[in-house]
Parts: structure tokens; sequence; C-alpha cells
């Protein structure tokens, strides 16, 4: 009939790309793709059935956990005994953290927009990168509707409290807490 009119328009049915064989070895090469944990942990977070704080320190004992088994260059050894008494997370670990929440949607899409330095003849903007979110959110950015920055220092290890308030800030605002209108440093939308 008026299905398939030939055994190629068939084969285009078997997969994405045309189907075929080089389709299914594709298929297989990105099954084969070894994730980050921190990323896996950021998409699974939002399919838990649990408070935001619990998400927040999942998130955070994950990254405590990538940092203390990887050498970063982030201004402090992994090994340091301070580090790891205080339990603290590289900046580097927290930007990553980042851009896996924005790569799996989970950030409000009014955070993601930064200028660019295209002004003429109107200002234009660009998605930001992880990186760029947080350090807006550590930093303060300016602008209209600019806001100050969440954390002490604008890089360096990063603590459970800083992590919440880069999360919870306008820069970063995931899962739409920035919103939240609530008293206490560690208030969320949880009840």
């Amino acid at each position: 009939g008026n299905f398939a009119k030939n055994d190629e328009e068939e084969k285009n049915f078997d997969g994405v790309g045309g189907g075929g064989e080089d389709s299914t070895k594709q298929g297989s090469k990105i099954m084969e793709t070894e994730l980050p944990l921190s990323f896996l942990l950021a998409t699974l977070s939002l399919a838990l059935h649990g408070t935001v704080a619990d998400r927040i320190r999942v998130l955070y004992d994950a990254m405590l956990l990538s940092s203390s088994n990887e050498v970063t260059n982030d201004k402090m050894d992994p090994n340091d005994e301070q580090l790891k008494k205080n339990k603290l997370v590289p900046g580097k670990e927290v930007c990553q953290m980042i851009q896996h929440l924005q790569n799996t949607c989970q950030l409000v899409p009014d955070s993601q927009i930064v200028e660019t330095d295209s002004k003429i003849p109107y200002q234009t903007f660009r998605v930001g990168t992880g990186a760029e979110l947080t350090e807006r959110a550590r930093k303060g950015y300016g602008g209209k509707e600019g806001g100050e920055g969440v954390t002490t220092a604008g890089e360096g290890p990063v603590s459970l409290e800083e992590f919440h308030d880069i999360l919870k800030s306008r820069a970063v605002c995931a899962w739409g807490e920035c919103y939240v209108k609530k008293a206490g440093a560690m208030a969320t939308s949880d009840k």
C-alpha cells in the first residue's frame, strides 16, 4: 500500500537519522558514555520525593565525594585537613553542579539570561554557562535588576550554607526557590 513504497523508506522508520546499522552503532556509543556521578544525582534529585533542603544536601554531598576523589586546581588541596574538617567543596565543583542543573532544566529561564557585549543597535542576550551563573551569584551583578553577591568570597571553596544561598539566589534560582519569601537563612518552599 501507501505506507512504505520501498525497502529504503521502511529503513528510515527504524531509528533516528535514517535507521540502519550506523544509527545502531551511534546509539550504543551514547549508551556506553560514562556520565559523572554529580550529573546523575542532579538528574535524579528532581525525581525524588523529598524536600528542597534534602536535594541540596544530596547534591552537596555528591560534590564532597567527587572533590575528595579528584585533584583540583581551585586554590586548595583536596587532601588539606582544614577542607575535610570544614566540609567545603571547591568552587569548580559548584560551577559544574550548576551546569548540571541547567542541563537538566532545573533552573528558571530568567536566571539563565546574561547580557552580551553587543549593545549597538540594541542590547543582546544569551544563555549563560554554569560558571557564569555561579560567578554572578557569588560576586553579584549589575543592571536594572542586579543583585548582590551571596557568599563572603567571590571564589574558592563553598560551604553547604553558601551552596544553598547560591541555589536560592536570583542569579541561579534552582527549582524557583528565589521566588520564595520566607524568613531564615535556610528557608525553602518546603512545608
